[in-house]
């Protein structure tokens, strides 16, 4: 997550990478790793504690896709992400519930569980989801919910969920996790500024390049960064 004063240099930077595992940095023995197009160790060292917060486990013979035409990514599971986490020097991570699994979080909650206590989750969930189920993601590690929206069509979730959730899981001290696209999320801004919760935005808000600082969508991030409760999120390929 990136804080305010580093959100107008990072966005210049997006174009660097759409999709994939969150950019990090770190040093160790260089492997090939599936999935990665890198091979050597990263140039800097990553600092101690240095965080992945966004990246997806898939396991399709543990847990196959329940999204009917799901896209399971091939060799991205737990055994290969620690060999991501060797090659790059980071200790702590963020799994997020993927498009593929809708609202079956299993296999993110058994990715925190393998990880360990450096480990923490983002689900996809409905209004429809109890308490006690609720709770139950929670003990396992959850801490914020997912809404990836850029295609509503094959969305397992809608903009209409969103504010219900965010004062359900406030209450519990989680985020929203907002996966649109720049004009979507202009076109919604009346309703961030109604969140009780936290908001990251995934992808840095998806500001396009190169009309970057331009475009209505770095102000409205932007001032949601400036009250101290969003967050931008990069992610690119590694």
């Amino acid at each position: 997550m990136i804080a305010r004063r580093t959100f107008i240099k990072s966005v210049s930077m997006m174009a660097i990478g759409s999709s994939g595992s969150v950019i990090s940095i770190g040093v160790s023995q260089a492997q090939q790793v599936p999935n990665s197009s890198g091979t050597q160790p990263a140039k800097l060292k990553a600092p101690a504690g240095a965080c992945d917060c966004h990246h997806h486990i898939y396991d399709a013979v543990r847990f196959p896709p329940v999204q009917p035409g799901g896209t399971i990514i091939p060799d991205a599971r737990v055994e290969e992400y620690r060999m991501l986490q060797q090659r790059i020097g980071t200790s702590r991570s963020i799994v997020v519930t993927p498009l593929a699994y809708a609202t079956d979080n299993r296999v993110t909650l058994d990715a925190i569980a393998r990880l360990g206590p450096n480990a923490r989750g983002v689900a996809v969930i409905r209004p429809t989801i109890t308490d006690a189920e609720l709770k139950m993601l929670a003990d396992g590690g959850i801490r914020g919910i997912r809404f990836s929206l850029t295609d509503p069509r094959n969305a397992p979730t809608s903009i209409e969920m969103i504010e219900p959730l965010s004062k359900r899981v406030n209450a519990m001290g989680w985020h929203v996790q907002i996966n649109m696209d720049a004009d979507q999320i202009v076109v919604a801004q009346d309703l961030w500024n109604r969140l009780p919760s936290a908001i990251v935005f995934d992808h840095m808000g998806h500001v396009p390049q190169p009309a970057s600082l331009k475009h209505p969508v770095f102000n409205v991030i932007r001032r949601l960064v400036d009250k101290g409760r969003t967050w931008g999120q990069a992610v690119g390929n590694l």
